[in-house]
């Protein structure tokens, strides 16, 4: 038998199509159902409780039980719960933490295979996990660990050096093959072969609950770097722009593991006429009655700025965006909806030019919703393949010594955001964008398929969508108090609630007129403290 093996952590709302001969064992995705299933969230739970207070359990209380109470509300909040499930279980002493979408090490960085050599060794999550598998391998012909990102590297280490001596093991994978000079030096893949000529999986979305009522849509990660193109020069002039300067966008496609620019026909290749969803370049929309006859369900593009009328993509492209407009109103049209993603810290792009794209947003949009904002990365994959780099954004340098599994390259332009301001500038950011929008739990493809609730009516109050009110048995500070809060895994916001007013509240889940939701508090008064739960996200107004 031959396995092909899913390490942890990757995007677990994807199914790969397995290749005819081989044998799927999803590792990642087992992992994460047995971790957030009921049972298990509820023995976390009772194990924390049971145990002396402490600042770190009391925490990772918190999040499971707010977890709990949202995972049934609505599909956005259940991947906001499972993300908090895996943060809160995740912690010291582990090796690894995980996040929804990432994955942190203890010390150091996925970049180093030093660090990911050394955390290999330490307790993880998903330690029993593996151990349990390794039983599959002993009568295997050959297991195959797929590498999709960096994500996954611990836990392939892991797996690759339990694996019986006997048994032929393989490493590719997208990231595998980008690194596998790299990789074939750690201790762990030594013994491993790195296939060429394999070819990428075609992944499909599918609900961690397996839900069969979802439309089964094949997904098109960011790594493909498809541009839909219109057929030019006969298309509609409305449907292609000259995107500048064309000649620093990456190669044309499709090849092996790249789909770059695309026709109608390469698209419908690809995924063998099914309808689709997933990343494009911005252009893309330009090319807008192509999407739609491609059996696109959602697009999801990248920009980085919004400037004079003209948008910037993260190929250093230009747009303009009336045309962009009209692209995305066809789209709209025809029920196709995009997704924007906003790159910051794109070369030569400062504080002030956020502010301007900020400003910009408030006019028209070409986009449905705004997912999220996230650190510019010149992918040393997408570096590759870019044939002028001089009109790209500029010659990239070399990565630092010590880190052998980069995975970008830095680009030195005068105005960059600098490195260490970044994220305090993303956190700023995202803060200011979700005062007018709800943004996506995390880079995973269900979490873009998902449209936040509409706020549609200002009559009734309930327990915001995204928030859970807690009893903890102590402090999140430890001391043996105990005390309630109120838990926005939307915002990240946490509220330390009077105890009096906090079971009132998380009973309030379904929609009720001001004076039944709060008759304990004075007419007076309530008005003032709606307004004070609405603006820290406890409460939510919406329709009766």
């Amino acid at each position: 038998m031959k396995w092909l093996v899913l390490p942890p952590h990757r995007d677990v709302t994807l199914v790969p199509e397995v290749p005819e001969g081989w044998h799927l064992l999803d590792l990642a995705r087992d992992f994460t159902r047995r971790v957030f299933s009921a049972e298990s969230v509820e023995a976390e739970c009772r194990s924390r409780e049971s145990s002396p207070p402490s600042s770190q359990s009391m925490r990772e209380l918190l999040l499971l039980r707010a977890a709990q109470r949202l995972r049934e509300r609505t599909p956005l909040s259940e991947l906001r719960a499972l993300g908090a499930v895996l943060t809160a279980i995740s912690g010291p002493p582990h090796g690894v933490h995980l996040r929804l979408d990432d994955v942190e090490l203890e010390s150091g960085t996925t970049e180093r295979s030093a660090d990911v050599q050394r955390v290999s060794g330490m307790p993880s999550p998903y330690s029993d996990d593996v151990a349990a598998v390794l039983a599959r391998f002993e009568d295997a012909e050959c297991v195959r660990l797929w590498l999709e990102r960096d994500l996954q590297l611990p836990a392939a280490v892991s797996l690759a050096q339990a694996c019986p001596a006997h048994v032929s093991l393989e490493v590719a994978g997208p990231f595998a093959s980008t690194h596998r000079k790299v990789l074939a030096r750690m201790p762990a893949f030594r013994r491993a072969t790195f296939p060429e000529q394999v070819p990428t999986l075609r992944w499909r979305v599918r609900p961690l609950s397996g839900d069969t009522g979802v439309e089964d849509l094949v997904w098109i990660s960011d790594g493909l770097g498809l541009e839909v193109l219109a057929p030019y020069p006969w298309g509609d002039d409305q449907d292609w722009a000259v995107m500048e300067p064309d000649s620093a966008r990456p190669e044309s496609g499709p090849e092996e593991g790249w789909l770059g620019r695309c026709a109608l026909d390469d698209v419908r290749a690809y995924t063998g006429g099914a309808r689709w969803a997933g990343h494009v370049s911005l252009g893309s929309l330009l090319a807008a009655d192509v999407l739609v006859q491609s059996g696109c369900h959602t697009a999801v593009v990248g920009f980085c700025g919004i400037e004079n009328g003209r948008v910037v993509d993260p190929d250093h492209g230009f747009s303009p965006v009336e045309l962009l407009v009209q692209g995305y109103e066809r789209l709209k049209a025809a029920g196709v909806r995009v997704v924007a993603e906003w790159w910051v810290g794109a070369p030569g792009v400062d504080e002030a030019a956020l502010d301007a794209t900020l400003a910009a947003l408030e006019g028209s949009r070409f986009f449905d919703q705004l997912a999220g904002v996230r650190p510019f990365h010149a992918s040393v994959e997408r570096i590759a393949r870019v044939r002028n780099l001089a009109r790209w954004w500029g010659q990239p340098g070399d990565a630092p010594a010590d880190r052998d599994l980069s995975r970008s390259r830095p680009v030195e332009r005068p105005g960059t955001i600098p490195g260490a301001r970044l994220p305090a500038v993303l956190t700023s950011l995202a803060s200011r964008l979700m005062t007018r929008a709800p943004l996506s739990p995390g880079r995973v493809a269900a979490a873009f398929l998902l449209a936040p609730p509409a706020a549609d009516g200002v009559t009734h109050l309930r327990l915001d969508v995204d928030c859970a009110v807690v009893h903890l048995p102590a402090t999140l500070e430890g001391a043996p108090k105990p005390s309630w809060y109120a838990a926005n895994l939307r915002t990240g916001g946490v509220v330390v609630m009077d105890a009096r007013l906090a079971p009132v509240l998380a009973r309030l889940t379904e929609p009720t007129d001001v004076a039944t939701a709060l008759p304990q508090v004075p007419e007076a008064q309530r008005a003032k403290l709606v307004e004070m739960l609405v603006t820290k996200s406890i409460l939510e107004r919406t329709h009766g």
